[in-house]
């Protein structure tokens, strides 16, 4: 295989810069255990390790195949060494931060098998939620659906003022969409029809896993809702239609929150979510579904695809989750 060699790589720390955060990332391909009980899943990981900076910097997602949620306080000054230790090329694309181009992960900074390289930046993007992935040439989307992606949550002096959920009340909330064959291992692009109209799984998983479950107290929390999956559309809902609130959207706090009915979430895009538990008795439980919606897709043609019946009309996302049933995180109260 060829490697284009169209951008200059760095590949050492630049003299002057002054870091107040650095770290080391590495990308191998790695086994875990995503279904339970069965064989574990070959996927590509992002494994991360903190040299200097606040110790929450880096937050693992202990279990699944994700990378590491990536805290920074604006004005902060990054630097990380990263090296690429898979059999083949990538390179880390920061989606939604403000940063110089040459940090920026464009394709032509792809790196090849056993190459570095070093990433410098200023945070300077107010607060709100992010994330990186894999963004090589013609292997974007394949090498995120294997596991190349992770979160990051930005925070600054005005969202310090704010009364806002924070610490273990501050979830991260990754959805995405996969096919599993019969060894539990990830089946990607079956067919013409696949790479023509995108990628469409048959199972949800939330931070990795699937039939999530988040054991929560009567009062309020924030949930960065990140679709992480290539092509599927979310439409946001409680199961009993209580209405749902919005603090945030992609990488910045909205004016003030929005409350409806639910929310559509596109691939790439972020969303904060203010869920208030407060009043609800002990041991009550809450769903979050991706509800029905007539989309691009026929669910006819769908069904077809998928070799199976579906519930419901799913369009381009709606109505899929646990099996095929919607549900893709539950809320029970401790």
């Amino acid at each position: 295989m060829l490697f284009a060699k169209t951008g200059q790589q760095q590949n050492k720390a630049t003299p002057g810069f002054k870091a107040d955060v650095e770290m080391e990332f590495t990308l191998r391909d790695a086994y875990v255990s995503v279904i339970k009980g069965g064989r574990k899943t070959k996927v590509q990981k992002y494994d991360a390790k903190l040299l200097k900076g606040p110790k929450n910097t880096l937050v693992e997602l202990k279990g699944n195949y994700l990378g590491p949620i990536l805290n920074y306080i604006k004005g902060q000054k990054v630097r990380i060494y990263y090296k690429n230790k898979m059999s083949e090329p990538s390179i880390i694309h920061w989606h939604g931060l403000h940063v110089p181009q040459h940090s920026d992960g464009h394709p032509m900074y792809t790196l090849a098998p056993g190459q570095s390289y070093v990433y410098e930046f200023e945070v300077m993007n107010n607060a709100g939620t992010s994330f990186y992935h894999s963004h090589s040439h013609n292997l974007t989307a394949e090498q995120v659906y294997f596991g190349l992606a992770g979160l990051i949550a930005v925070t600054g002096d005005e969202e310090q003022k704010l009364d806002i959920p924070r610490g273990e009340y501050d979830l991260p909330f990754v959805i995405q969409d996969r096919t599993f064959n019969k060894q539990n291992q990830f089946q990607y692009l079956r067919g013409m029809h696949g790479k023509m109209v995108g990628f469409l799984g048959d199972t949800i998983l939330v931070n990795g896993l699937p039939n999530v479950m988040f054991p929560v107290k009567s009062r309020a929390y924030r949930f960065r809702a990140v679709n992480g999956s290539n092509s599927r559309i979310y439409k946001l809902g409680w199961d009993d239609g209580t209405p749902i609130t919005a603090i945030g959207t992609d990488a910045h706090l909205l004016e003030k929150p929005e409350t409806r009915p639910y929310f559509m979430l596109a691939p790439g895009e972020r969303i904060d979510l203010w869920l208030d538990f407060s009043g609800r008795s002990v041991g009550s439980e809450l769903v979050l579904y991706s509800l029905p919606y007539a989309g691009a897709i026929p669910p006819k043609m769908e069904e077809q695809r998928l070799g199976k019946k579906s519930s419901g009309s799913m369009g381009m996302g709606g109505g899929m989750g646990m099996g095929m049933m919607g549900g893709m995180g539950a809320m029970a109260l401790a």
